[in-house]
């Protein structure tokens, strides 16, 4: 009977020798990580960006695309965790010009062969204990230092005040949570298409200043927004929404927001909290549910109620 290995780490291994490449793989087994093996730098770029590695290992030399571009590129890349650490591995005959353009496209670490392998690997183990850590403080982190936006902790955290004064109060309450995208008028039907990172983050600055000093508003995902609104009804959840459209339909005749932009958003809303018998995660949870339901379809309804999908 086959045992199956579980490995607790993953690498990305870009290199161009397929034998070498083949013994990277075996020695990051060896060492208990997963690995993916690619041939070309572009192919990495690709990988590194689509998936969470916990090493990539860059060869100088790649085909496409070298190293020191590819460690640029991931530098810049907002979708990129730059808390992974990136190694680059080199042949005997490299010089002292190339690590310092290693090290100032943003590698962690420069290797050449043949590699010190238990060198390496400590080396790794200590970037990923730290990386580890900071994993841990962020989590715990209540908002964001860069958006200004509650972290998806400091929404939990927020919730437990603001139910417990709705509760008291007897007042209503709701949840909305937003994604958005741009009609693609030279697509036929005015196809939507997505919206990327840096734009998302210019939508998410627009409704962080705009909302209410009550209301909280959190990024739940790379694209995602929620806002718990206290004394806020299904009337007021609606109009809500439309008043941030406007804002932002405002700020794309002044900023990078692309025009044609629009929100899609699902709320749950409760006229009575203490009546409701429901807790803020479960309004979370089924405004997301009424958001998923929103963005079915590029003609469908731009902002649904929970209480009216269909019954399950």
């Amino acid at each position: 009977m086959t045992e199956t290995r579980v490995f607790k780490r993953s690498a990305l291994i870009a290199c161009s020798d397929e034998w070498m490449c083949k013994s990277l793989q075996t020695l990051f087994h060896e060492k208990g990580y997963s690995a993916t093996r690619v041939s070309s730098g572009k192919q990495a770029l690709q990988q590194a960006r689509r998936n969470g590695f916990d090493v990539v290992l860059l060869d100088e030399n790649v085909d496409e695309l070298p190293a020191v571009d590819i460690c640029l590129a991931l530098r810049d890349d907002p979708l990129f965790d730059h808390a992974t650490p990136i190694v680059v591995t080199s042949s005997a005959h490299a010089t002292p010009r190339s690590r310092t353009a290693a090290y100032a496209a943003g590698a962690w670490e420069y290797c050449k062969q043949p590699l010190d392998a238990d060198g390496l690997f400590l080396k790794l183990a200590t970037f990923l204990r730290a990386r580890d850590q900071l994993a841990r403080s962020e989590s715990q982190r209540l908002m964001d230092p860069t958006s200004g936006l509650y972290t998806q902790f400091g929404l939990e955290q927020a919730s437990e005040q603001l139910s417990a004064r709705a509760q008291r109060r007897h007042e209503p309450f709701a949840c909305v949570a937003f994604s958005t995208e741009v009609l693609d008028r030279e697509v036929a039907n005015d196809r939507a298409i997505g919206v990327d990172a840096n734009g998302f983050a210019d939508v998410a600055n627009i409704v962080r200043v705009q909302s209410r000093k009550s209301d909280v508003v959190a990024q739940t995902g790379q694209t995602r927004l929620a806002i718990l609104a206290p004394d806020t009804d299904a009337a007021g959840a609606r109009l809500l929404v439309a008043r941030l459209q406007r804002e932002l339909d405002s700020a794309s005749q002044k900023t990078a927001i692309p025009r044609g932009l629009r929100l899609r958003a699902g709320f749950c809303a409760v006229s009575d909290f203490a009546a409701a018998n429901v807790d803020v995660r479960e309004l979370v949870h089924r405004a997301e549910s009424a958001l998923a339901m929103a963005q079915r379809g590029d003609r469908g309804p731009g902002v649904l109620s929970f209480d009216d999908l269909p019954a399950p």
